[in-house]
């Protein structure tokens, strides 16, 4: 048998913090969209961190900026804990977006050291790209609300 509990924010803070991929979700043409998304959750800030390149999930943010963003640890369809975040996006521009974009990068990859030590090329390019004219796009999402569940079986 297995119980629904809710998570304790200190519970939700440290799947947040322990994790970098996660799930967008926004509205755009009142359709809702959900889309894989790497972050950094700045603790401190009570704010998650992302990029992305010009286009739908950019456009529809500017004109909605009401998102959700959930992270999963599942183990089993028995031992799972869930958290769903709600806030508002903002862009960055200038100077600040490239500050937080290095901010990111070195977020993401001491979350990853931490886990698994994985190198993902992708992380080497924002150096370079802190110096192009056609940054990505440097998004933070304002943390307003944060829920979590978990599930765990009794038996185990």
């Amino acid at each position: 048998m297995s119980i629904v509990l809710d998570l304790e924010p200190v519970k939700c803070d440290k799947l947040l913090s322990e994790n970098y991929i996660g799930r967008l979700g926004y509205i755009a043409d009142n359709e809702p969209y959900v889309v894989p998304s790497t972050y950094f959750y700045d603790k401190d800030q009570k704010s998650i961190l992302c990029f992305a390149s010009n286009g739908h999930r950019i456009n529809a943010l500017r004109n909605y900026n009401k998102v959700s963003f959930q992270v999963d640890s599942i183990e089993s369809f028995r031992n799972w804990q869930s958290v769903q975040v709600h806030g508002d996006f903002h862009e960055l521009t200038g100077d600040y977006a490239k500050y937080f974009l290095k901010h990111f990068a070195e977020g993401v990859q001491q979350t990853i050291d931490s886990k698994n030590a994985e190198r993902p090329h992708f992380l080497s390019h924002f150096s370079g790209k802190l110096q192009e004219s056609e940054m990505p796009v440097v998004f933070r999402i304002s943390v307003t609300r944060i829920t979590g569940k978990s599930v765990k079986d009794l038996y185990e």
